[in-house]
């Protein structure tokens, strides 16, 4: 009699208080004029980073996050949904209302370098629908894949490299009396070949024959760089400023204080420098294709230490960053 009473209180204990249990963890940080408060904590990542980093959401649901941030200032974007945070003081909550239509992955990031593995502060919000399914939005392939571009490989330097600097207004001087292939006015099939590459096809034309090497690593900056929209430029200079220059340097040289301890491409090759990519290292850079650079930023370096920012950037903010990139290594 006893064991039946006890195997009834305990199949109640299963059927109801556990359940109870997982509702009332779900709602336990209240709701505010019908609309649930969810508590996000912010603090360092190797005191946590965002506690929760995942949240389930039904599409259509309107929810209040509630960041707090009890260590240093941080930061917070969720770019698909329009939230930019741009600081969380310790001490002073801030709220912010989502209400995200469409089911799918949305990430959020801390965007104040708030220590060493700042760029490991990440997270995700899954929006389900109302059956309960996560639904991952079809993307294109991109570039480089389409191209079949190992982004992990190494790179040769190229035959020749410029003595300095190749300078974009020079070559804006000499472009009218040089002459160019017509894929180097082409975005799209520029982007598909390195800077070398250009150089090479440039000095094997006939008509060029009395430009220096220097004359036409000039002309390649000016081509590359021409198109670049001055507000696409100064946008992706502010998200250097934000998520690469800690690791990268300001100068774009690889040496900034977050990236010291990081393998780099020394993950891949024993032989190569550890840290974060010298973005003025003419061997390295002009023979990289804007896809491949793209794909970077994109997919983030595997193994090095470098994350990715397709989930942060649009599309157009990746191409434009890859521009101001190439400014490092092409001088105005």
């Amino acid at each position: 009699m006893k064991r039946n009473l006890f195997a009834s209180l305990i199949l109640l204990l299963i059927l109801v208080a556990l359940p109870a249990l997982i509702f009332g963890a779900r709602h336990a940080q209240g709701s505010r004029d019908g609309i649930r408060v969810v508590e996000i904590r912010a603090t360092v990542p190797d005191a946590g980073g965002f506690v929760p980093d995942r949240l389930t959401l039904i599409a259509g649901e309107k929810v209040i996050l509630r960041f707090t941030a009890p260590d240093v200032v941080h930061g917070l974007i969720i770019p698909e949904l329009g939230v930019n945070i741009a600081e969380i003081y310790p001490g002073k909550p801030v709220e912010v209302t989502v209400q995200p239509e469409n089911p799918g992955r949305y990430e959020f990031a801390c965007t104040r370098w708030c220590g060493l593995d700042h760029w490991r502060m990440r997270g995700v919000i899954e929006v389900i629908d109302p059956g309960g399914a996560v639904v991952v939005p079809t993307v294109e392939k991109p570039l480089f894949e389409e191209l079949g571009i190992d982004i992990d490989a190494m790179r040769h330097a190229p035959a020749s490299l410029p003595s300095s600097p190749p300078s974009v207004q020079r070559g804006y001087e000499i472009a009218p009396d040089s002459s160019l292939p017509d894929w180097l006015a082409d975005p799209h099939a520029r982007r598909t070949r390195s800077p070398a590459n250009a150089f090479e096809e440039l000095r094997n034309l006939p008509e060029n024959k009395e430009l220096a090497d220097d004359a036409l690593w000039d002309l390649v900056a000016w081509t590359w760089v021409q198109e670049a929209a001055p507000e696409a430029l100064a946008k992706a200079q502010e998200l250097y400023a934000r998520d690469c220059a800690a690791c990268h340097g300001e100068t774009g040289r690889g040496d900034g204080v977050a990236g010291r301890n990081l393998p780099g491409m020394a993950k891949m090759d024993p032989t190569m420098p550890s840290g974060p990519a010298d973005f003025t290292d003419a061997a390295q850079m002009l023979s990289a294709p804007d896809a491949l650079l793209h794909g970077k930023l994109l997919r983030g370096g595997m193994g090095t230490g470098m994350p990715e920012f397709g989930s942060l950037y649009t599309d157009e903010q990746l191409w434009a960053m890859v521009s101001y990139l190439r400014t490092f290594h092409f001088t105005k």
